[in-house]
């Protein structure tokens, strides 16, 4: 690290991080950020972070300022740039690096600008930080462990990434999907896929719902946005089934912090859960479990092993889309299992 910035870190002001896009990347993020807040507590740390994240961003980052892009006009008249630059940053960190936050980097008129050393991005930095990446594709590590990686390079005291990093002070109860009191466990699924490659078939989890009810567990499917042919899909083939109500992301956390395990794809609710401390059952396909579930016995994942994933790709080449449709409700529901039965053990080596 360059020793003019290390004799300067001590005295920093003003901090921006830039954790645009993604749900879950913003959540994963978060441990990062707040290692930051914790080695600087003399400093206003900045997370900047997309609009329709920002009041749940609000809740579970405690000592951070969370700013929302883009930023409201009365915040920001006079354009973007100009609003960076009257914010007087002392250091701006960049995790998103791309060639667009690399340009407000170099635009925002801070003394010290941290970003990846990538292609094309790193003139935009004067600290620039090495990437854990496989063939320029995969991260070999879980991300959230690599951002604390990034805040360690910044001089921050980070321990390594745990489950229950947060926990939201106000979040609302999350609807009336729950029968309520009636001792059963809990199961979520949220199998939401911003892209379609990692969608599940709407027939396996009607048919995981429906062995779990023969188990005597209360299943709940909570859709986000764009699942309406899933929700219609699951209501026409069984009415009995549970699905929770509209939500927005206070109400979804507060439902997901009832739960007892999610069942998930790869998504931010997901990431939300191992948040909160709730165990996790996530579905890969096409991204890689290496970058994106956590090593810890109460994560686990399910794959079907294809050669060809994870390959990261927004469509899929091959015919039937293996690495989704090959997953079946029987290994899920297994995986579920030896979560749960994990449970009493791991209460046991958290105390």
């Amino acid at each position: 690290m360059n020793p003019t910035f290390a004799a300067e870190r001590p005295h920093l002001r003003r901090v921006l991080v830039i954790r645009r896009r993604a749900l879950g990347d913003a959540v994963v993020t978060l441990p990062a950020v707040r290692a930051l807040a914790a080695a600087w507590p003399q400093a206003r740390i900045d997370l900047l972070v997309d609009r329709p994240f920002a009041p749940l961003l609000r809740e579970i980052a405690d000592r951070v300022r969370v700013v929302s892009w883009p930023p409201d006009r009365a915040d920001a008249p006079a354009g973007w740039i100009p609003y960076l630059r009257a914010q007087r940053y002392e250091l701006v960190v960049d995790i998103l690096s791309t060639p667009r936050t690399a340009l407000w980097t170099a635009l925002s008129g801070a003394r010290w600008r941290a970003g990846y050393a990538l292609r094309w991005r790193r003139w935009a930095y004067n600290l620039p930080l090495p990437r854990d990446r496989l063939g320029g594709i995969r991260l070999s590590q879980f991300a959230a462990e690599g951002f604390l990686e990034l805040a360690r390079e910044l001089g921050a005291d980070a321990a390594p990434w745990r489950p229950g990093e947060f926990a939201p002070s106000a979040v609302r109860a999350g609807g009336d999907g729950w029968p309520g009191g009636d001792g059963r466990p809990r199961i979520g699924l949220a199998l939401s896929a911003t892209w379609p490659v990692k969608a599940w078939p709407a027939a396996e989890a009607v048919t995981l719902m429906r062995a779990l009810a023969a188990r005597g567990a209360a299943a709940l499917l909570i859709p986000g946005p764009g699942d309406g042919d899933l929700v219609a899909a699951v209501r026409a083939a069984d009415p009995a089934l549970r699905i929770a109500p509209a939500t927005d992301l206070l109400e979804l956390t507060g439902l997901l912090g009832r739960l007892d395990a999610l069942v998930a794809t790869d998504c931010g609710p997901r990431h939300i859960a191992a948040g909160l401390g709730v165990p996790t059952v996530t579905l890969f396909g096409p991204t890689d479990p290496r970058g994106w579930n956590p090593e810890h016995p109460l994560h686990i994942m399910v794959r079907t092993g294809e050669p060809c994933s994870p390959c990261d790709l927004l469509e899929c080449p091959v015919a039937g889309h293996p690495c989704m449709t090959g997953l079946r409700a029987v290994s899920v529901l297994a995986a579920l299992d030896t979560v749960l039965g994990r449970l009493p053990a791991a209460a046991r080596e958290a105390t």
